[in-house]
């Protein structure tokens, strides 16, 4: 009774604790990926859309907001899987009203549902553009306090099992207005529950079967072979499992003592198949330890990265936004000297979206297995002018480039795609990390079958503690600070080169400048 009890306090503690440890590492990734997606949402553009926007036949809308936001859900959701985003507007229905009836009496809290990620999966799982709906206490909750609020219970629905959290959407004003949502998939914790529940009573059974015979087997002996027993049971214990139990005298009860003997030796392998199991589970302890810090490091890499990707393309929109604005206001009594200033501004703010776009779209194929590459017969050397006319075409003439070239490089078999990647970021930081007026040297040979690409610039060079992780993703040199950058240009060249076969090398010198040199097999490598 008392080996009852304390079997299933233990395993009432073990369930709870592993099943409250599992939930609460799935809501810190669902509130970490809510935190970083709210960062991606342009309030005011919502509000445009649910102002502005129709829906379509199929109950969603062809609105370019429309697309954009759910572009950004879709981009979210690369890099959360598991993780299901929309949007909704919240106010009072007698105000609150574009199309359709209401869901809730006119002075009740009502939300107009906007953008869900599902219509990119599964339409029928999905709500539809301006439908309407009754507010759960979560979003009351989020309304009236104004902060991120989450779903106290893993909840169940016919799509799967869910857990759910909203963050606040404020205007200008700072009201909140619209909310953001995300159901993140839990089935794999009622698995989890199940699988604990079936091992643990499998073995409390067998250990009750096992320790009730012996108990019955014992009251019942009380012979001379009883002291050669307990003998015996010191030794496995102390670890010799090599003893020969059974007894080959007869006594007042040879049976029975035999079937003892034999119930020993059936333990002393149960006790063998279970050092084993804890030697194995130790180590699946330590594999799930370094998974778990390593599923840590992806989480944090995902926050930096949405961060990065909110930050580094809203710097340039701004740009574009204020030299807009201000063609517009004065280009009329504007010289033309500062007319062609700020559409230099818009030029250089749109190829950094370009650059910035064409990067994330390399790394996610390549973080996927998609990175694909596909060699054709190009003109190096006209290649490389090209390059070099979108380059001053987008940030002008503030850094003249002198381009040389030597050998035969009319004709190479290469990738043009991830060459432009190659030569664009390369070219890009010579000129983003060089002070103002300072010359670029781009030099292009071709000897050996082998096509070298040289760029030396006269910039602010990499301190040497920083060049041995310069290629890792998202890092950058500690000089950089007051330099705009995301830390994945290096990175996708990097790739770029091992794709092709090739190899990168530079050699750097702070405040002297740096000099890439990458090498590229002239000829089609099988």
């Amino acid at each position: 009774m008392v080996f009852t009890i304390v079997f299933a306090g233990a395993f009432y503690w073990f369930y709870t604790f592993t099943t409250e440890k599992t939930i609460a590492r799935l809501r810190a990734d669902m509130k970490s990926t809510l935190m970083g997606a709210a960062k991606g949402i342009n309030v005011q553009e919502l509000l445009d859309l649910y102002a502005e926007g129709k829906p379509n036949p199929a109950g969603f809308s062809d609105d370019w907001r429309f697309r954009r936001q759910l572009n950004w859900f879709e981009t979210v959701h690369s890099v959360e899987p598991r993780a299901w985003l929309y949007t909704y507007v919240v106010g009072t229905a007698k105000y609150n009203r574009r199309v359709g009836q209401p869901a809730v009496p006119l002075d009740q809290l009502e939300i107009i549902y906007l953008v869900d990620l599902w219509a990119n999966y599964n339409p029928s799982k999905s709500v539809q553009f301006l439908e309407s709906g009754v507010p759960g206490s979560v979003t009351h909750e989020v309304v009236e306090q104004g902060a991120i609020a989450e779903t106290t219970e893993i909840y169940t629905d016919k799509w799967g099992t869910w857990l759910s959290a909203f963050a606040p959407l404020r205007n200008a004003k700072g009201k909140v207005v619209a909310v953001l949502g995300v159901d993140i998939k839990a089935d794999y914790v009622l698995k989890v529950q199940q699988e604990i529940r079936d091992k643990v009573w499998v073995s409390f059974v067998a250990t009750y079967a096992v320790l009730f015979i012996l108990v019955y087997i014992l009251s019942e002996i009380l012979t001379k072979h009883l002291t050669e027993l307990t003998r015996s049971a010191e030794r496995i214990a102390a670890g010799n499992y090599n003893q020969t139990l059974s007894f080959t005298n007869q006594s007042r009860f040879p049976d029975e003592m035999n079937t003892l003997a034999q119930i020993f030796e059936v333990m002393i392998d149960s006790i063998r198949t279970r050092e084993q199991m804890i030697r194995e589970g130790k180590q699946a302890e330590d594999e799930i330890r370094i998974a778990l810090q390593e599923e840590k490091e992806l989480s944090e890499l995902k926050s930096r990265f949405v961060s990065m990707a909110s930050h580094e393309f809203r710097t340039p929109l701004t740009a574009i936004r204020t030299a807009v604005e201000i063609l517009e206001r004065f280009g009329d009594v504007a010289s033309e000297e500062k007319k062609k200033e700020y559409f230099q501004r818009i030029r250089t703010s749109i190829q950094n979206i370009d650059q910035l776009m064409e990067d994330v779209l390399v790394l996610g194929k390549s973080d996927a297995g998609k990175l694909e590459f596909n060699p054709t017969w190009v003109n190096p050397e006209a290649f490389c002018q090209e390059i070099l006319g979108e380059i001053q075409l987008g940030m002008g003439t503030s850094h003249p480039i002198s381009f040389t070239s030597q050998g035969n490089c009319q004709r190479a078999y290469l990738d043009p795609k991830l060459l432009r990647s190659i030569l664009s970021n390369l070219l890009s930081n010579a000129i983003k990390y060089s002070p103002s007026g300072s010359a670029v040297k781009f030099t292009l040979s071709c000897l050996n079958q082998t096509v070298h690409f040289e760029i030396q610039d006269q910039g602010i060079g990499i301190p040497l503690e920083d060049q041995p992780q310069l290629f890792e993703l998202f890092h950058r040199a500690r000089n950089t600070d007051t330099i705009r950058g995301t830390g994945l240009g290096l990175a996708i060249v990097k790739q770029c080169v091992e794709i092709h076969h090739g190899k990168i090398t530079f050699i750097s010198q702070e405040n002297k400048g740096t000099t890439f040199c990458v090498q590229l097999p002239q000829q089609n490598i099988e």
